[in-house]
């Protein structure tokens, strides 16, 4: 690594470091009020509570790194333009791209290692932490309402429902499908359901079967149809949700209800979204660049406003691009990378002509 690189990426990975520690501490003010309540007041041992907040830490984790990629970005930029460095390099002959090489380099480093935590450390870690809170520290044995619901019997028939209300006893967009001798399973979609043990009412559906060539050969509606299920719905509620499921265990979930005919558009999203949350850290170092290049001499206060406004502006584009792919309205893949494609085009205009005009 040379002199350059190296200075840079000490700049860079200080800030680093304290936005992770910073941003985590301000994710757990609200966890750590809660569980010191149930400590003092209801008994909960407190290694229960160290663990708790143990495996919540890699969600965390993930959240942080893209906001803490651009603070340090944005503070290390900010102070080598307040002190006139960034000029002095410049006018050395050296081109800003390569002053940047090690953001660049830090931006991936960090986008693969979230990835990593994302997909082989966060699933258990939620499923672990959310067990947790529901049978030991509430000590509650399922949540009232869970929604995509979804499970295989015995029989090896496969059950999904959107949204199931545990103290009604009733279900909504419900789907019912059977693995036969033939290619395509036969399938049972009802707009709601309810259940009392193993019986389940399911109400306004209709019944699909296919040929070995995909192609509809019977289908019948109903208002009610009865159904006499594997095992009692309460027995699965330990089921992973998707945010307790990997990239490869949510992937044959969407197969397998693909398969069946279900409206897959929100559990795609999630989907490419475990990709897209972890290419937001390469895409805030690069955006981060230009931005506090034209910093006003303020230094590190410019790169905590940057840091705000692009977190702020960022997260808002990614929160209705997310609710507009679960809702069908965009394409899965293009509700989860836009935000990440749109701030990266900005970013490498903005950079392209700082460094090729200035």
């Amino acid at each position: 690594m040379k002199t350059l690189d190296r200075y840079v990426f000490v700049e860079v990975m200080g800030p680093f470091i304290v936005g992770v520690v910073g941003f985590i501490l301000v994710l757990t003010v609200d966890l750590l009020f809660t569980m010191t309540d149930l400590v003092i007041n209801k008994g909960v041992p407190f290694f229960t509570v160290f663990k708790l907040m143990a495996y919540k830490l890699p969600s965390f984790l993930v959240m942080t790194f893209p906001v803490s990629t651009l603070f340090g970005t944005s503070m290390a930029l900010g102070r080598f333009s307040k002190d006139n460095e960034l000029t002095a390099l410049r006018t050395s002959g050296i081109s800003l791209f390569r002053i940047c090489f090690s953001i660049f380099a830090i931006g991936l480093m960090v986008s693969f290692i979230s990835f990593f935590i994302n997909e082989k450390i966060v699933p258990h870690a939620n499923y672990v932490s959310n067990n947790i809170i529901r049978q030991i520290v509430y000590k509650q044995p399922f949540p009232e309402i869970k929604e995509n619901v979804f499970f295989k019997d015995p029989q090896n028939r496969y059950y999904y429902a959107g949204k199931v209300n545990m103290k009604n006893k009733t279900m909504d967009n419900i789907m019912v499908y059977e693995m036969t001798n033939l290619r395509f399973p036969r399938t049972i979609l009802a707009l709601s359901g309810n259940f009392k043990g193993r019986m389940w009412e399911l109400n306004q559906g209709v019944v699909h079967q296919y040929d070995n060539k995909g192609f509809t050969n019977y289908e019948a509606s109903f208002e009610t149809m009865r159904l006499n299920i594997g095992e009692d719905i309460l027995n699965y509620t330990d089921q992973k949700g998707m945010a307790d499921m990997s990239s490869g265990e949510l992937g044959q979930m969407i197969a397998s209800l693909g398969k069946g005919g279900g409206n897959v558009a929100s559990l795609l999203t999630e989907f490419y979204m475990k990709y897209s949350i972890p290419l937001t850290c390469f895409v805030f170092a690069l955006v981060g660049i230009p931005f506090s290049i034209f910093s006003p001499r303020s230094g590190r206060t410019w790169g905590l406003i940057v840091t705000i406004v692009f977190m702020f502006t960022f997260y808002v584009f990614a929160s209705v691009f997310r609710s507009l792919g679960k809702g069908g309205i965009l394409p899965p893949f293009a509700a989860a990378f836009s935000p990440q494609l749109l701030f990266l085009m900005i970013g490498s205009v903005l950079l392209y002509y700082e460094g090729k005009f200035h």
